[in-house]
């Protein structure tokens, strides 16, 4: 089982919307899996439906929206406002309903991991590869206005996509499973749409 995150970085684009596969996803894949979303904070509930109905048309799982909780305080790094988005994957695991296959928490505070030496590298989201939870934040996408739910929703398939198994992708620039690769180009490049061999590689999952 593998971390795998979505890094913070300058901003240099903007990131475009494209096609919209959730037909084509659903009958790539017919998950039959259901992801619980455990709002956190303050985070809007607009946002969590939203959330809700995308991964639903993506990738046809069901979901489940959970009553909204307070961020762990054990997960809060000393003297700051920021949370460790690694131990925050661990308490999630304990929150996970026994009837869902998976966790997603959705925040609006600041989460960070461990990078390049940078022990608080702040983040949009973290997950496992595969797994049964991740986190995602949209502290860090405020700063877009109107395009912040856009950016979300790419950030949430993201994670769900790895946890269902999907690694970072380099067969097509548009693919929203990119790694950033230490660019804001290979990121706000993305589209909502998965390329063949990720459409692939989900089928066999």
């Amino acid at each position: 089982m593998k971390f795998i995150y979505c890094l913070l970085l300058p901003v240099i684009g903007l990131l475009s919307c494209g096609s919209d596969t959730a037909s084509t996803l659903q009958k790539t894949k017919n998950d039959s899996s259901v992801t619980a979303i455990l709002p956190l904070g303050q985070i809007d509930d607009r946002q969590v439906q939203l959330l809700s109905k995308e991964l639903a048309a993506f990738y046809g799982m069901k979901l489940l929206i959970l009553p909204k909780k307070t961020m762990p305080e054990s997960c809060l790094l000393k003297n700051t406002k920021r949370y460790s988005a690694d131990n925050m994957l661990k308490w999630l695991l304990k929150q996970k309903p026994a009837q869902c296959d998976r966790i997603l928490g959705v925040t609006t505070y600041d989460i960070y991991t461990n990078k390049n030496q940078n022990p608080h590298w702040g983040i949009f989201g973290l997950g496992y590869k595969p797994g049964k939870v991740c986190i995602i934040s949209d502290f860090r996408l405020k700063q877009f206005g109107n395009r912040r739910d856009t950016f979300l929703t790419l950030v949430t398939l993201h994670e769900i996509g790895h946890n269902l198994g999907l690694p970072h992708c380099d067969k097509h620039s548009h693919c929203l499973m990119n790694d950033a690769k230490g660019t804001a180009k290979t990121l706000f490049a993305e589209k909502k749409w998965l390329c063949s061999n990720c459409r692939k590689l989900l089928k066999k999952s």
